[in-house]
């Protein structure tokens, strides 16, 4: 039992009588879909011409297109005269078509007793460039240079034009037709939906017929047709089911799969996640939009992201908002965190950083956990509080510092004293701290040794990476206060030969070393205090410069 609706779909005769779209399955999955079939030539107006006397104006060119009553024949003559030449008839289709056929019908009734010279030829660029697409001749070496054949002997072939001879001719009710069939002996249309050699062969916008002189020495009759067809699709790429005029009078394919183009050949904004391609009956390819979580309207392709991915996805995000980021806006922006309590595609996905203004570094966090970097000695999520073994400090660059609780007073005093000192030490060293680790009593530094100004005359200290030695000890009551990532000036570090380091020879810090954050404005000075030292060494390496007296050279007196 079928609902009205139906009925009435069912008895008013269309080609498609399914409820859905034909490019889409039932249950709404793409497929291919093809345009209607037309005969292309409809209404178009025919431009004749001859090759010796020009355009022929004879209005009654038009009936080669119009309605065609086999039984209310109207047909086209040529003029008779002495000139001989050849005819020429051209059919702008004014788009893209995939052709099929092409047909003329003749006005006689019987099979034409003069020889025969007719070529068939294409545009795919609006008239700019010709292509042939066959001949016919009753001598196709003679005239065409082109052996006699009806089938592409080879696939290299099948595009290009081959030359038969067309009779007998086909005959319908009023007259003879010769009818072009476009893939007839060709030996991939079989194949065609997955071919674009042969989708390139029957891809035209203009259609010419040009009926060549045979001999000068044959008399002619007049030419008279009565019907030129040229049947076939918009080529739409197997993305649309109707071709419609738009306000230009263009026809233009209705796209579906989010393709867009005249020929539905490219994909509509936002539906850039794949390259496009032609639907197959196995493949509709349908254009697919970019995964943007709803935070852009704007992608693009990338087939670098594309072959990365294997070939599954394509698209890039462009201009995320809602302070999200990357390929898919699924970050956060530097100084936002996700908050998991909303889904990824909420406009509040991402929350500012609520980092302590002291007790944080900058107001960066992660942009998953939400934590902050935290200044020494601070702990929280947020580097809102002390850490365990901290108390609060009165310094906004320390806001918390170490308890010395555990250590004695001789050995924190002199961490903390003046910060003008005379000192005389054994070595004085510019060093960046790159990490730590620690070694049973003792805790190894890695760090970079970026300038020497000072150094023992035993020390074997050089420029480049180097191993620097605290204990424990002194190392828990903050003595030196070294941090990992920072630079620092040390004065008094030695190779350690007491006996009592991790190893011989190894560069030794400990409570009595002072270790100074680097300030750029101590280089002119410490320079200074580097060129005392060198002629210190000159003298003691010259005994006729060393009962010289220059007390700034015998001696280091270095205030910071």
């Amino acid at each position: 039992i079928l609902d009205s609706d139906t009925a009435h779909c069912l008895c008013s005769g269309p080609s498609w009588t399914s409820p859905h779209d034909p490019c889409y399955h039932p249950d709404g999955r793409p497929r291919h879909c093809l345009s209607e079939f037309i005969n292309a030539a409809y209404g178009v107006s025919v431009n004749a011409s001859h090759s010796l006397q020009g355009p022929d104006n004879d209005s009654n060119i038009t009936t080669l297109t119009d309605l065609h009553n086999p039984h209310n024949l109207t047909c086209w003559m040529t003029h008779t005269g002495p000139d001989t030449g050849d005819w020429v008839l051209t059919l702008p289709l004014g788009r893209r078509f995939e052709i099929t056929y092409i047909s003329l019908q003749f006005c006689h009734q019987g099979e034409p007793s003069d020889p025969i010279s007719i070529s068939i030829l294409k545009s795919m660029d609006y008239g700019r460039t010709w292509r042939p697409m066959q001949h016919y001749s009753s001598n196709c070496l003679e005239n065409f240079r082109l052996p006699s054949q009806t089938i592409a002997k080879t696939r290299h072939q099948e595009t290009e034009p081959l030359c038969s001879d067309p009779r007998p001719l086909q005959r319908q009710r009023g007259g003879m037709v010769l009818a072009f069939s476009t893939l007839d002996g060709r030996p991939s249309s079989p194949d065609f939906d997955y071919s674009p050699t042969l989708q390139d062969w029957v891809t035209a916008t203009d259609i010419r017929v040009v009926f060549h002189q045979v001999s000068k020495d044959i008399k002619v009759a007049p030419l008279a047709l009565s019907d030129l067809q040229v049947g076939g699709r918009c080529k739409c790429n197997g993305h649309a089911s109707r071709c419609r005029r738009d306000d230009a009078g263009h026809a233009v394919c209705v796209c579906e799969h989010h393709t867009a183009g005249p020929d539905c050949d490219v994909c509509e904004d936002f539906y850039f996640d794949r390259p496009w391609h032609r639907a197959t009956p196995t493949h509709p390819n349908p254009c697919v939009a970019c995964e943007c979580n709803g935070h852009s309207n704007k992608c693009r392709f990338s087939m670098e992201v594309f072959q990365q991915s294997g070939r599954r996805s394509g698209g890039v995000c462009q201009k995320c908002r809602h302070h999200t980021a990357g390929r898919h806006c699924q970050y956060c922006q530097n100084g936002y965190t996700r908050d998991h309590s909303k889904p990824l595609n909420h406009r509040k996905a991402c929350q500012p950083c609520q980092c302590h203004p002291l007790g944080a570094v900058g107001r960066w966090c992660n942009q998953t956990s939400g934590q902050c970097l935290c200044r020494d000695g601070v702990t929280g999520l947020r580097c809102n509080r002390c850490a365990p073994g901290y108390k609060q400090g009165r310094s906004p660059l320390r806001p918390c510092i170490r308890k010395f609780t555990t250590c004695t007073v001789e050995g924190c005093v002199y961490c903390q004293a003046p910060q003008r000192r005379h000192i005389k030490s054994n070595s004085v060293l510019k060093v960046q701290v790159k990490g730590m680790e620690r070694s049973g009593p003792w805790w190894q530094f890695s760090i970079s040794v970026q300038t020497v100004f000072r150094i023992g005359s035993t020390s074997r200290v050089r420029r480049g990476p180097q191993s620097l030695w605290v204990p424990d000890r002194d190392l828990g009551c903050g003595c030196p206060a070294l941090h990992v990532g920072r630079t620092f000036l040390l004065i008094g570090a030695e190779e350690g030969e007491r006996g009592w380091g991790p190893e011989e020879s190894r560069l030794v810090a400990d409570r009595s070393t002072l270790a100074l954050q680097w300030r750029e404005h101590w280089s002119p000075k410490l320079r200074g205090f580097r060129g005392l030292e060198l002629i210190k060494s000159i003298r003691q390496h010259n005994p006729a410069l060393q009962n010289s007296t220059d007390t700034a050279a015998t001696r280091v007196n270095f205030i910071l």
